[in-house]
């Protein structure tokens, strides 16, 4: 398969105003030269990242200001992105988590976040892929996790929603592998964003964590997998070992040794 090239192309981001996104965003135009149409609830982030990118390179940037946790949000942002231009790709970075135990939590607390984590993504990927189908060409990027290949205790309902965008990414990618459209999936184990800090994982694994990848970095290496056409991109050794042993262990054996990785420390 040849490279992908955005150049002078229109590409849809979701969760734009921070982190990874945001990371995304500027560099997909900066570097890319590629037009976007950045997405998120953040009307004030989207505005000044507009701003900055539009200031620093010749690409144009349009925003929309959507909240994906709601059930007509996937809706909205499918039918003002195809209205804004050709669009060529997509990349869904949206994600929020949890850090505790499942039943410390009530269900209902959980259904933005399977919300945004996975059935918005579902919805954007199925019509931005039908879309691209119908053109021949076009490319989707899921940002899963390491916590979509593995079982990740503690981050259970977080885990589950990337297991299934994962999955459903593969499965989407092995029924069209000869249709000219690309889907692919980057799946860090840890990214050194707001997500983090607001979820406590930086307090638990300490601010300066070399496992937590800086997001301008963690950007770099998904588009040049992207840009590739990989499949599954796992950044960092560690990560990458982590999911080779895990084929050869005890299932049980992997589990019990996320789960003391994971244990909340007792204060």
């Amino acid at each position: 398969m040849s490279r992908i090239s955005f150049e002078k192309k229109l590409v849809v981001i979701t969760g734009a105003a921070s982190g990874l996104g945001r990371e995304l965003a500027k560099r997909i135009a900066i570097v890319e030269k590629a037009d976007l149409v950045v997405a998120d609830r953040l009307a004030d982030r989207l505005e000044t990242l507009k701003t900055e990118i539009e200031a620093t390179c010749p690409s144009k940037v349009r925003t929309v200001c959507v909240d994906l946790g709601t059930v007509d949000g996937a809706r909205i942002l499918i039918e003002k992105a195809l209205a804004a231009g050709d669009v060529y790709a997509l990349i869904n970075c949206a994600g929020i988590t949890f850090f505790e135990k499942t039943l410390d939590r009530p269900y209902a607390a959980y259904r933005e976040l399977l919300q945004v984590n996975c059935l918005t993504i579902l919805e954007t990927t199925t019509a931005f892929f039908g879309h691209f189908l119908k053109k021949g060409e076009g490319a989707i990027l899921n940002i899963t996790s390491l916590a979509g290949l593995v079982t990740v205790p503690y981050q259970n309902f977080y885990a589950a929603t990337k297991h299934a965008v994962q999955t459903f990414s593969e499965g989407l990618s092995a029924e069209y592998r000869k249709s000219g459209v690309v889907i692919c999936t980057f799946a860090p184990s840890g990214i050194a964003t707001e997500m983090i800090v607001k979820s406590g994982l930086d307090k638990h694994f300490g601010k300066n964590n070399p496992g937590l990848l800086p997001p301008a970095k963690a950007a770099e290496i998904a588009i040049r997998g992207f840009k590739k056409g990989k499949l599954i991109n796992v950044p960092g050794l560690t990560s990458k070992a982590v999911v080779f042993l895990q084929r050869f262990l005890p299932r049980k054996t992997v589990i019990r040794g996320a789960e003391r990785i994971y244990a909340p420390k007792k204060r």
